[in-house]
């Protein structure tokens, strides 16, 4: 996916949240953002990807968070609201007449569950929100008619909290053999292997690093480890927007579950903003 020039201004938005947020002092702020101003003015804006513009950013914040990560509590946040009513949402699941299916819908919902310090999740709404979502883009069949015949499946994951959807989503689909790719260093709410870890992905599946440092895979950057795995793997399911940016001209057959957030993902894909998307690039 080529970069759209509304990336820019956005990207620049987020940071500055991210550093309001955390009470960065205004020098400090204009330091990141020259940085990242001096990083984009080298970009060759016409062949890069938006993923790229991701990793201009996390380069520059890191001036100021200098290898903390400022999204750590509330990634630890939306995993615990969502473990605690896995075993709930589990047995749900199992009671409806295609528990894979909606487990995959579930997975793709985890986008629109609200997170907010002392929310508690609603499991009737959530499960009913997820259940009759319509998806833009549909290819859930084709991709359940495939998980429940393949020995081995790729989940390249997104953000903290959905991953634990993903969880229940390889623990009901019990593929003989499943591979989860996390993201290489804190990448905004992303799953890195340390979270993957808290929440016990690596009981579902063998955890692989997927080389990226941006909040997205790409395969130019991909790890030896992944690269293996992604280019032998019999179904490759990518979660969320920026997997979608960075894979969207794999060499490969991809199924992307996401929900289409930003204006630029919705016209990229032809579909309008806020909707779901089952999408396989053959």
């Amino acid at each position: 996916m080529r970069i759209d020039l509304r990336c820019v201004p956005c990207n620049m938005q987020a940071m500055l949240r991210i550093m309001d947020e955390n009470s960065i002092e205004r020098e400090e702020q204009i330091t990141v953002m020259s940085g990242f101003l001096r990083k984009m003015a080298k970009m060759d804006l016409d062949s890069e990807t938006p993923i790229d513009i991701g990793r201009n950013v996390g380069e520059s914040l890191e001036l100021v968070f200098k290898g903390s990560d400022p999204f750590r509590e509330i990634k630890k946040a939306s995993n615990k609201a969502l473990l605690e009513i896995y075993d709930q949402l589990k047995q749900r699941l199992l009671r409806l007449p295609d528990p894979l299916k909606a487990a995959i819908k579930l997975s793709v919902a985890g986008n629109i569950i609200d997170f907010a310090p002392g929310h508690r999740i609603d499991i009737d709404r959530t499960l009913e929100q997820a259940l009759s979502q319509q998806f833009a883009l549909d290819d859930l069949d084709l991709l359940v008619s495939r998980i429940r015949s393949t020995p081995d499946m790729l989940i390249i994951g997104d953000n903290c909290g959905e991953a634990v959807l993903d969880k229940l989503l390889m623990e009901i689909a019990a593929v003989p053999e499943t591979y989860f790719a996390v993201r290489s260093k804190p990448a905004l709410n992303d799953i890195t292997m340390k979270e993957a870890l808290e929440i016990g992905l690596d009981e579902v599946a063998t955890l692989v690093d997927s080389g990226a440092e941006a909040p997205g895979a790409q395969e130019k950057s991909m790890s030896e480890e992944l690269t293996r795995v992604y280019s032998e793997a019999n179904i490759v399911i990518s979660k969320g927007q920026g997997n979608l940016e960075g894979l969207s001209s794999a060499e490969r057959e991809v199924f992307f579950l996401l929900m289409a957030k930003c204006e630029v993902i919705a016209s990229f894909l032809g579909v309008k903003k806020g909707s779901f998307v089952a999408y396989r690039k053959a």
